[in-house]
């Protein structure tokens, strides 16, 4: 059968914050090429712009090449724009922060502007929350979250919330109405994004997150492969409620898997 491969990255292709790949993932992503099914990286990640992402993979061992990964980041300026925001506070790294200067956005580091967007933040602290607050509260901003992600594993083994998470407590706290936009996978703006120039009638994304990915999948109409090598057990689909396509302990199983569709195709 033909399908495409939509594989997100951490805790499928790579095991901690410093994108080391698990053993299996540069020889799968090489599988991949040379049976020739179409693919692309598509991560959440919002700690740095997607070609610096891709340069690291490639020096990780990856055979990369320029498309074949998309982020956030990709869809987050012509997002703000279309709001007309021109001043953001920004709770993420200083990739992050850099990236949307570069994109022409004046950063401030106080309260007086436009939308507040959060990303992935380690050294979040009372100053970023006070400020995206009042930004909030007292000024409207805009509530502009990189991705809904709900946790986030550490490196340690240990969790952290997501900025989806950031965002949804700003947004209580401030008793906020507006959209809080999902700008990262499953959403029809993302995955529309991801599946340009590939084949979509019949896609595959793989991720080891069943709430923030795999549970908006049937609604958009994908097909979800869970991988137990992340942030989630098997025991969690019982709990989450939602009965993944298929479910794999390594990407090495998922290739065999794949050998059996080509076989049969």
């Amino acid at each position: 059968m033909e399908f495409t491969l939509l594989l997100d990255m951490d805790g499928v292709l790579t095991k901690n914050k410093e994108f080391e790949p698990f053993e299996d993932a540069p020889p799968f992503i090489e599988f991949l090429k040379e049976k020739g099914v179409p693919f692309r990286i598509v991560s959440n990640n919002s700690t740095r712009p997607p070609e610096e992402i891709l340069r690291i993979l490639r020096e990780r061992g990856f055979n990369l090449e320029e498309g074949d990964i998309i982020t956030p980041l990709v869809i987050l300026p012509e997002y703000l724009r279309a709001l007309e925001v021109k001043k953001v506070f920004v709770i993420g790294t200083r990739e992050l922060t850099d990236y949307l200067a570069q994109e022409g956005f004046e950063i401030l580091y106080d309260h007086s502007v436009e939308a507040v967007v959060i990303g992935q933040d380690k050294e979040i602290d009372f100053f970023k929350i006070k400020t995206a607050t009042s930004a909030v509260f007292l000024r409207k901003a805009k509530i502009v979250p990189v991705n809904l992600s709900r946790v986030v594993k550490d490196s340690d083994g240990l969790y952290f919330p997501g900025s989806g998470s950031t965002a949804h407590y700003i947004a209580y706290a401030t008793n906020y109405e507006g959209e809080i936009p999902n700008l990262g996978k499953p959403s029809k703006r993302f995955i529309e994004e991801a599946l340009k120039d590939l084949p979509s009638e019949r896609v595959f994304l793989v991720s080891d997150d069943i709430y923030t990915d795999l549970k908006g999948t049937r609604e958009i109409g994908l097909r979800s492969i869970f991988m137990t090598t992340g942030k989630y057990g098997a025991q969690e689909i019982e709990r989450a409620g939602f009965k993944p396509d298929y479910v794999f302990g390594s990407l090495s199983e998922l290739a065999e898997e794949i050998r059996r569709w080509l076989h049969t195709s």
